[in-house]
């Protein structure tokens, strides 16, 4: 398993910079989903890591090797494309084989290692088939079968299970991972799909406009995104424009005091530069408020009015109206909302660290 790392790169295409010195760390034998919408860059940024495209700037290492010089043949990258990709005219057997056979590796051993391929991605029994005899499920088996026949040290999956209807996603899902534990493979996968991104990643970058935005762990960056523009791609979320008013005493505890248009919040932060009067935006998830009678002693609180409640299966969506009339937007369990009623007044509470702030002020409104 190796580590890869990206410096500073660059890319433009005319006078679009389409990587604006983007920077990624991916953790050896890790899944890192670089996750933003059409158009951000992610496409380019892999080929600039798979040496499909050649960076005008920045470094590129694989393991302990600096590859940004480097032929695409010669960088141990493998690549599923969105659409596979599958050379038509050549069987299964033949498409999984062709790498091999670009790297002139002996038929003998060419044909023992596509038939163990074969094998462990089960399309051994299709092997003779050409692409377009093949289901979607199927295609990608062997795209990935042939990415990882020359034994890579980088997987890239760009958006792989696009064309796959959602009742067979799952099992699909389960053809990856089998696949990508039996390699040991560093592995970056590109999607524009957020629960995607947030149920399979161990690490998440989010890309916007040529730039990594933010890269952690995906609870790390759905709990703290470091923007308004990562807040929202991630989930709905409640925007408010606050000053700080104050820091807290025990600066363990990373108390700041925010005065925003529903009154004083508390928040526990670890955002650097603050002080009594400094802009922020702040951001709470909807899932993150309480409407319940009993209300921890340390917790924020707000009364609001309820407007809307919105069935959603195991949640309720509830639309309410806060102080100087602000939106707010919360879910609560059916469990805990059997009760609620429109016009309904009700008391919302929410704890201290569930209260993140960002870096200056933006025009915002509820979720």
């Amino acid at each position: 398993m190796i580590r890869v790392i990206a410096e500073g790169l660059v890319k433009h295409y005319g006078r679009v910079a389409a990587v604006d010195h983007a920077s990624l760390r991916l953790p050896p034998g890790e899944l890192t989903c670089l996750l933003g919408p059409p158009g951000a860059g992610k496409t380019t940024f892999a080929r600039l890591l798979a040496g499909l495209e050649t960076p005008e700037d920045g470094e590129i290492y694989l393991g302990d090797r600096m590859v940004q010089a480097t032929p695409a043949a010669e960088r141990g990258v493998g690549v599923v494309f969105r659409d596979h990709a599958l050379w038509p005219a050549l069987t299964v057997r033949e498409n999984v084989a062709y790498p091999l056979k670009a790297r002139g590796v002996p038929a003998r051993e060419r044909r023992r290692r596509v038939d163990e391929s074969l094998a462990a991605l089960r399309i051994d029994t299709i092997a003779d088939r050409r692409p377009d005899a093949l289901s979607a499920g199927q295609s990608l088996r062997v795209a990935l079968a042939r990415a990882l026949i020359v034994g890579p040290g980088l997987l890239i999956l760009d958006e792989p299970l696009a064309g796959i209807e959602p009742r067979g996603r799952e099992e699909a899902w389960d053809e990856i991972r089998r696949a990508r534990a039996e390699a040991g493979v560093t592995t970056l996968l590109l999607t524009s799909d957020v629960a995607e991104a947030l149920a399979r990643a161990d690490r998440l970058a989010v890309m916007d406009l040529g730039r990594i935005l933010q890269s952690g762990r995906p609870q790390e960056l759905y709990n703290q995104p470091v923007d308004v523009f990562v807040a929202r791609l991630l989930g709905a979320t409640n925007l408010l424009q606050g000053q700080v008013d104050g820091l807290g005493h025990d600066a363990t505890r990373r108390e700041v005091v925010v005065r925003t248009p529903v009154g004083r919040l508390v928040a526990r932060t670890n955002l650097a530069g603050l002080a009594a009067g400094s802009p922020v935006t702040v951001c709470i998830r909807p899932e993150s408020f309480a409407i319940a009678p009993g209300v921890p002693a340390d917790a924020n609180r707000l009364p609001a009015t309820v407007e809307r409640i919105t069935f959603e299966g195991p949640t309720r969506r509830i639309l309410l109206r806060g102080p100087g009339d602000w939106p707010v937007v919360a879910l609560a369990l059916q469990s805990q909302s059997a009760n609620l009623r429109e016009g309904q007044g009700v008391t919302l509470s929410i704890a201290p660290e569930n209260v993140t702030l960002l870096a200056g002020k933006f025009a915002v409104g509820g979720a």
